[in-house]
């Protein structure tokens, strides 16, 4: 894992998701058309639809946890050294339970 994806990883698991966003993209930037572009899109979608989740905008949240599923989906199980997999899960879920009514009361992801 380079430092810059285990920072990332940090800033997520620690809430800062606008935070974890900007370092994957910069880790993204230099490989924007290569074989780690899903991978890392799907990392940045998935803190953004948390963001908007914690902004109380289901929009914004089901979009983005949305595609970056989607995005991660060729990558599972694992690739550099994060598990997807239970991540992918607790967004698939995060989705069924957008939509039911009301507002779910979910806890974001840890990502190991």
């Amino acid at each position: 894992m380079t430092p810059g994806l285990r920072r990332g990883v940090e800033l997520f698991n620690s809430g800062r998701y606008w935070d974890a966003h900007e370092v994957w993209e910069h880790e993204w930037m230099p490989d924007r058309k290569g074989p780690e572009s899903g991978f890392y899109k799907g990392l940045i979608q998935v803190a953004a639809g948390c963001l908007h989740y914690t902004r109380r905008n289901r929009r914004g949240a089901i979009n983005k946890w949305r595609s970056g599923a989607d995005y991660l989906r060729p990558y599972l199980p694992e690739h550099r050294g994060i598990t997807l997999t239970p991540l992918v899960r607790s967004v698939d879920g995060y989705l069924e339970a957008m939509g039911e009514l009301g507002w779910p009361e979910l806890v974001m992801p840890i990502i190991a």
